[in-house]
């Protein structure tokens, strides 16, 4: 099993271009699952995802991490305005984070529009295609289920740690 060091560097190196995009720094601003946000709860689904996908040993780490981190971009700035109802937000969103994934990183795979795009299910009922984007499914649900419960100072630690700099967000 992979330190924690490990993953979080493995995150940086292949999610640098995400993790420093304007947009994921816009994430930290905007609360998702109670006490969490955004961006933060992307960076807690990309590590229970590479610890998952350890379990496999022909999963795409790479096409995973940028999924990952993605995943919930089309929520940004757009929650209360654009998704007028809950299943509204819960079906469209994952489509609008592909379309957001595409514009900061220029273009996507396949597999990672799949793995993006399926996130949500069983919520929708639109299956995923890959074992990757199976994993984001489970990642997603149990970061949803334990994150109004974690600690603030946990995601401070790994801000810095991936040298994020979520103060100038402040």
């Amino acid at each position: 099993m992979r330190s924690k060091e490990d993953l979080e560097n493995e995150i940086r190196n292949v999610g640098g271009d995400i993790l420093d995009s304007e947009m994921f720094l816009r994430g930290f601003c905007q609360s998702h699952h109670f006490r969490s946000n955004v961006s933060d709860h992307e960076l807690h689904v990309t590590k229970i995802s590479l610890r998952i996908a350890g379990l496999f040993a022909s999963a795409d780490r790479e096409a995973l991490i940028r999924a990952c981190l993605c995943h919930d971009m089309g929520l940004i700035g757009q929650r209360k305005v654009v998704y007028t109802t809950g299943r509204m937000c819960i079906t469209q969103h994952p489509l609008d984070s592909a379309t957001r994934a595409e514009y900061i990183l220029g273009s996507i795979s396949d597999k990672e529009r799949d793995i993006i795009e399926h996130h949500m299910f069983p919520l929708v009922l639109n299956s995923p295609d890959s074992k990757e984007a199976v994993i984001i499914c489970i990642a997603d649900k149990l970061c949803a289920l334990f994150e109004p419960f974690t600690v603030r100072s946990m995601s401070v630690k790994l801000h810095s740690r991936l040298r994020i700099p979520v103060h100038a967000m402040a």
